[in-house]
């Protein structure tokens, strides 16, 4: 292969046709004879040219370039999802542009308005809260895990999340099966439909065994971090000396917890039991290994860009939620 990069005119000159002619062969359209075709088509292979799919948005209006938003590339789950969708977008050569918005409103306003500019064809949210229709992008849009307050989903949005409140009944129904009755749990303060939902899945499974609902021990925070999940559970644990199970909604808290836990003595998972929620890489190598309910993180990347592709290509749909199925991961923190 020869390494030098060339343009439409350079093609047309060597194969002695003009511009209009080399880009009606490589978009398969409009009239061309076989020898042109396969003329320029040696060309192309020769010097390995690829189309500047960008530019050819500017031209025709409408690339095949698809937008996602992450609050923060920092968390493990947001980080492996966005991976996801760009590798399944490539699967059907769309070109992902990827935007960490650092939980803020104005840089995801930036991000919006630079993706507009880039006529971009769909946009896929990695959790959001609230979507405003003045700074919505007028393209097919994916929300996953979170379910933003909109208008409706039913104009041109669709909503993909986990089954998070099977996901809560799974874990605490594994603490209740392993002896625990004082049951606490951690979770996302706010209206963030994921951890609400979790939430109601604990209770729910209380409800189930019989145990008594102890808003005592229902902690609520506004941040989901190691640092969190450690401070937190040092203060459960000094207000709350009979807890025997603890429910974390996200594994990174319930790994500052392990840490919390230790430092005090506590056994674990003989004195205190210890289920998270989300499966992250950190959770096999902690200690002890922590109990987790998987999210296939794959097979919602797999759906948004299904379900997405669809909506750019104008199919119709009678479905706008789908829910992912969990699984529990019984590690030896239960």
């Amino acid at each position: 292969m020869i390494s030098k990069k060339i343009s439409l005119q350079d093609i047309a000159n060597m194969a002695g046709v003009s511009i209009a002619t080399v880009s009606r062969v490589i978009n398969q359209n409009g009239r061309f004879s076989k020898e042109t075709e396969k003329r320029v088509k040696e060309i192309i292979k020769k010097y390995d040219y690829r189309p500047n799919q960008m530019a050819r948005s500017l031209r025709v209006k409408k690339g095949k370039v698809v937008g996602i938003i992450v609050p923060d590339v920092t968390n493990e789950f947001f980080a492996r999802m966005a991976l996801e969708l760009q590798l399944q977008l490539l699967k059907h050569d769309y070109v992902a542009i990827i935007c960490n918005t650092n939980e803020s409103r104005d840089i995801e306003l930036t991000h919006l308005s630079m993706l507009k500019s880039q006529l971009v064809s769909g946009l896929i949210y990695i959790t959001h809260d609230v979507i405003e229709e003045k700074s919505a992008l007028n393209v097919p849009t994916i929300f996953i895990d979170r379910q933003p307050i909109t208008t409706g989903l039913n104009n041109g949005h669709v909503f993909i999340e986990s089954e998070n409140i099977q996901g809560g009944f799974l874990a605490v129904n594994h603490l209740i099966e392993r002896g625990c009755t004082k049951i606490a749990i951690v979770y996302l303060r706010g209206s963030i439909s994921s951890h609400l939902s979790r939430y109601d899945g604990y209770k729910k499974a209380l409800s189930s065994a019989g145990i008594h609902y102890d808003e005592d021990l229902v902690i609520p925070t506004d941040i989901v971090s190691f640092d969190n999940g450690y401070n937190i559970t040092r203060q459960l644990l000094d207000e709350h000396t009979n807890i025997d199970g603890i429910f974390f909604t996200a594994d990174i808290l319930a790994q500052g917890a392990l840490r919390a836990i230790s430092e005090k003595g506590i056994n674990v998972p003989e004195e205190i039991k210890i289920v998270g929620f989300d499966d992250i890489s950190a959770s096999t190598f902690s200690s002890p290994p922590l109990t987790t309910i998987h999210q296939s993180v794959d097979k919602i990347a797999d759906l948004a860009v299904e379900k997405l592709i669809s909506m750019m290509s104008e199919e119709k749909s009678d479905r706008f939620v789908f829910k992912v199925p969990v699984h529990l991961i019984i590690r030896g923190s239960t």
